[in-house]
């Protein structure tokens, strides 16, 4: 079968979805942004690798770029990565007769009322979603407006593969160069600090930690919620706390905290910082919102807390930090959890099979 894969930028997991695709026998070429190093990576591997940048959710001059692409190559599927790339697909798709596949990394935030959903998921060209979490899939089930609904055969859970081989020799992070005494208990959190990610209170449950711990507080990632910097300003504990901003090394500063926390309060998808922190063997804690719970088992792989809940923060915290012993087997269980359910190859064999499915099941009607 041939594949035509429509990305911006590609991450790792993707990269090596494609590749293991590729090495299952799929006919694959992709679309990726001009400034993608991975898009050479997929290049040097065999694949052919087209550069587009798209610049709006309707770029006209993309478009028919892309639809030429189409024409010449006459993929059998098209697999869309990202909300602009899939409204800009639609478009370039009309009248064709590829059948069209698209992700979907977030829980929410489609609505039948509004109009630019129906440019991109709601849209009855797309003949499959793939959930990247369970959460998702049942998201987009419940939703409902005088019966409109998302058929729920379109609808598939598949989780984005990772191998902890990946960071087997990922080189940690010297945390002292960020003011961080060597020895000291390191309560760490990798996102884009936006308002839903909950910031605010895990500053709260840090600050009321025992002092005498001498624990700190790294916060990695750009900074989106003005709260965040007045939480730090007025903490009595500001000088334990370190703001990094967006840093290129954040997989190596995960895999030196003690213990990784990603205190969401809504639409989370599947984490991709508390994969990253689990495949180093770092326990985490995360809350119940969207799609972090099936990442982790509660008390075995690390906790889960009820979203928005310091008190519940803090019991988890302390008892991490409190026990070495049994942050280390946590760590283990959570590394080996990414490894036995969150694997390259169980995204490469459900992947075939969606594409198995609608290749069986007819051309679309374009």
């Amino acid at each position: 079968m041939k594949v035509l894969y429509v990305l911006t930028s590609i991450d790792r997991g993707e990269l090596h979805s494609i590749l293991g695709l590729k090495a299952c026998g799929v006919e694959a070429a992709a679309v990726c942004h001009p400034g993608s190093e991975r898009g050479q990576v997929l290049a040097d591997a065999g694949i052919p690798v087209h550069r587009l940048a798209f610049r709006s959710r309707r770029d006209s001059s993309a478009i028919a770029r892309l639809r030429a692409l189409i024409e010449a190559t006459q993929p059998d599927i098209v697999h869309v990565f990202a909300k602009r790339t899939l409204s800009n697909t639609l478009v370039a798709l009309k009248g064709l007769p590829p059948r069209l596949v698209a992700y979907r990394g977030i829980v929410g935030n489609l609505n039948f009322l509004d109009p630019t959903s129906w440019m991109s998921f709601l849209h009855p060209r797309v003949d499959k979603i793939i959930c990247v979490a369970e959460a998702i899939r049942q998201d987009l089930l419940s939703m409902r407006l005088l019966g409109l609904h998302i058929p729920p055969h379109k609808l598939v859970t598949i989780y984005k593969g990772h191998d902890i081989e990946w960071y087997a020799r990922q080189p940690k992070a010297d945390l002292t160069e960020l003011g961080i005494p060597a020895g000291s208990p390191v309560v760490g959190c990798v996102a884009n600090m936006r308002p839903r990610k909950g910031i605010p209170v895990l500053i709260e449950a840090f600050e009321r930690l025992p002092f005498e711990w001498g624990a700190h507080l790294l916060l990695v990632g750009e900074v989106a919620d003005p709260k965040i910097a007045r939480a730090v300003a007025r903490s009595p504990v500001r000088d334990r706390i370190h703001l990094t901003g967006y840093r290129a090394d954040a997989v190596s500063l995960t895999g030196a905290m003690d213990v990784s926390v990603l205190p969401t309060l809504r639409r989370e998808g599947l984490p991709k910082s508390v994969i990253e922190a689990m495949a180093q063997a770092v326990p985490v804690i995360v809350t119940d919102a969207g799609g972090s719970p099936e990442l982790v088992e509660d008390g075995i792989s690390g906790r889960i807390v009820k979203a928005g809940s310091v008190d519940a923060l803090v019991a988890a915290l302390s008892e991490i930090l409190s026990d070495h012993e049994r942050a280390a087997r946590m760590g283990k269980a959570a590394q080996e959890r990414i490894r036995q359910h969150f694997n390259v190859e169980q995204t490469v064999r459900k992947t075939l099979a969606v594409y198995a499915e609608l290749l069986a099941s007819g051309a679309t009607a374009a």
